[in-house]
């Protein structure tokens, strides 16, 4: 490589660097300025959730320091909402940068609230971290549980978006099992999903993991042709980690094929960006692919550059598979610079890596045993806890209903009971009616007959006018009187009988009130009762109007209401 091109080679990738700085920022500049001019604390708090994840691929540290800032304040405001999506983003940046027991904590805690709170997309979301998580412990099966139960809410509420994610996440579940087929139909599902709904940013992501898995099938024509239109769509977003790991892929392609220069310009732009965004990791997996692809053009000194750094910031880094593959490839070069002693040092290194490398996979799984433990155990308690709350809640059921059975049975039994008391009291009242219809005919009679007696006592005394004989005068005298009193005598026991049958408690009543009536002031109030007139009363006991009035005068006096006007047969009817 000439020095002319050296020198324009350093000079485009101090422009591009520029350019990228300016890309990457500008977004994160202006929520950082809408965040200084946030008055309202929930607007504090969604600008703080959006700077979150605008920052997680780019420094995971300030992405958790904001979401921190925005859970403390949804706290002391109260905002819910705030909570929910401050865990969510707190769980995805632990995710990053691999902390999977903070990221299980604060996965599991998000997934209380939504079902809480009933927001299904957040649940879902939470459902699809708890998944993700799984995912990275290599527990697949517990993975796509959790995907399938998110897929299945997604589909439910019509998230389009939601249900691209899933695909996604359940096709990469069949390519780490090298089910690449399965894969395929999963990740091209999530990419028409994309494309229906214009999410760019899933679009790009289901062209990357379909090169993927072409790339596994050593399909590479067909690789560079998905991971070219992904390139193209993340350079139009911005979005730098994935435009990275695009130039990386292109580059391993390339030097597959032979095409070193290719493969070189798209290793040096994917180590700019990740220089730019200082991700160590894939700084360092982007050196040692230089460092490969420049021992394969044999120039030695660029491949032991590269792979000498490497080695180092894996060292310094504790990336135990760095220093493993830099030392494989540090041997390799030496060896071909038939530098046999520095070749077998790092052969002794590669090894010892390797002792170290099944110690960490060991240490590892173990980890992740015990965090798959912790995590079941506190489903357990909480399927144990939903158990006693869905008994209690089932006792409280049985409790109102059985309350409400006994209260219809009571209501029942007092709507017969009324109904028989209300029978009992037509019943009552027919008998009434019919005693009174019995007794009115009877005062009917009883007046009937006074009258017949009466006349024939006006003839008998006739007869004794024309009479001759003072003995016959005397015999018809005393025959009329006794007439009259015989006939008086029977209308009052005819009639106190009759009375009492039909209105049995009206005497003990009106005596127990006022004592002092005389047995003819009781008569004239049973009279009066039964809504007699003073001339119907008058035909019954032969005592002249004038004479009843007066009666009904003295009665008044001793019933209380004489300077009243209360009517005396409406007041007797009370009793």
């Amino acid at each position: 490589m000439s020095f002319r091109y050296k020198i324009l080679l350093i000079v485009i990738n101090c422009l591009l660097l520029q350019l990228l700085n300016a890309q990457d920022f500008q977004k994160i500049d202006s929520l950082e300025l809408s965040l200084e001019f946030a008055e309202n604390p929930k607007d504090k708090v969604d600008v703080l959730l959006k700077l979150s994840y605008e920052f997680n691929n780019i420094d995971p540290n300030k992405a958790l320091n904001c979401s921190q800032e925005a859970y403390s304040i949804s706290e002391e405001i109260d905002y819910e909402k705030g909570i929910l999506n401050s865990m969510i983003n707190m769980a995805r940046t632990y995710i990053r940068i691999a902390d999977y027991k903070m990221a299980m904590g604060f996965a599991v805690k998000a997934k209380e609230l939504a079902e809480e709170l009933s927001t299904v997309k957040e649940f879902a979301l939470s459902l699809h971290l708890i998944g993700r998580i799984y995912f990275e412990l290599d527990n697949y099966a517990k993975s796509a549980e959790y995907f399938f139960e998110c897929l299945k809410l997604s589909e439910q509420n019509n998230d389009k978006e939601g249900i691209g994610k899933t695909f996604s996440s359940i096709g990469s579940v069949n390519f780490k099992q090298k089910n690449y087929e399965k894969a395929l139909e999963y990740y091209f599902k999530s990419l028409n999903i994309a494309k229906e709904i214009n999410d760019r940013r899933g679009i790009a992501r289901g062209l990357n993991n379909i090169a993927a898995v072409y790339t596994r099938k050593k399909d590479n024509s067909k690789a560079r042709q998905y991971l070219e239109k992904a390139l193209e769509i993340n350079k139009e977003l911005g979005n730098r980690k994935s435009e990275g790991l695009n130039y990386m892929n292109l580059g391993v392609i390339n030097q597959r094929q032979k095409n070193y220069d290719e493969a070189l310009k798209y290793l040096q732009q994917s180590l700019l960006i990740f220089k730019n965004l200082k991700h160590a990791i894939y700084i360092v997996k982007c050196q040692l692919n230089l460092g490969s692809c420049f021992l394969e053009t044999n120039d030695f000194e660029r491949s032991l550059e590269y792979a000498k750094t490497a080695f180092e910031k894996g060292e310094k880094n504790g990336f135990i598979t760095i220093v493993h593959n830099s030392a494989e490839l540090l041997s390799k070069i030496y060896l071909s610079k038939n530098d046999t002693l520095n070749a077998f040092k790092f052969d002794i290194i590669k090894y010892r890596m390797k002792d170290s490398l099944n110690i960490g996979k060991s240490n590892d799984e173990i980890a992740r045993l015990e965090l798959q433990y912790e995590f079941d155990k506190k489903e357990q308690e909480k399927r144990i806890e939903q158990q006693r709350k869905d008994f209690i809640i089932l006792i409280i059921i049985i409790s109102l209903i059985f309350g409400l059975i006994v209260i219809v049975l009571i209501f029942a039994r007092q709507r017969i009971k009324a109904k028989n008391i209300r029978l009992e009291k037509q019943k009552i009242e027919v008998e009434l009616n019919s005693k009174n219809k019995e007794f009115t005919t009877n005062v009917l009679y009883l007046m009937k007959k006074n009258e017949i007696l009466s006349k024939i006592s006006k003839k008998l005394l006739q007869v004794e006018s024309e009479a001759i004989k003072e003995k016959t005068k005397t015999a018809i005298i005393n025959i009329a009187k006794e007439i009259q009193i015989s006939t008086k005598d029977e209308i009052w026991e005819e009639f106190e009988l009759r009375f009492k049958q039909v209105h049995i408690e009206f005497y003990n009543k009106l005596m127990q009130k006022f004592p002092g009536l005389s047995p003819a002031e009781q008569r004239l109030c049973a009279f009066l009762r039964l809504n007699m007139s003073t001339k119907e009363i008058s035909g019954i006991t032969g005592q002249r109007v004038n004479t009843l009035e007066i009666a009904r005068s003295r009665l008044r006096k001793k019933l209380g209401i004489s300077n009243t006007q209360t009517n005396l047969i409406t007041f007797l009817s009370q009793f």
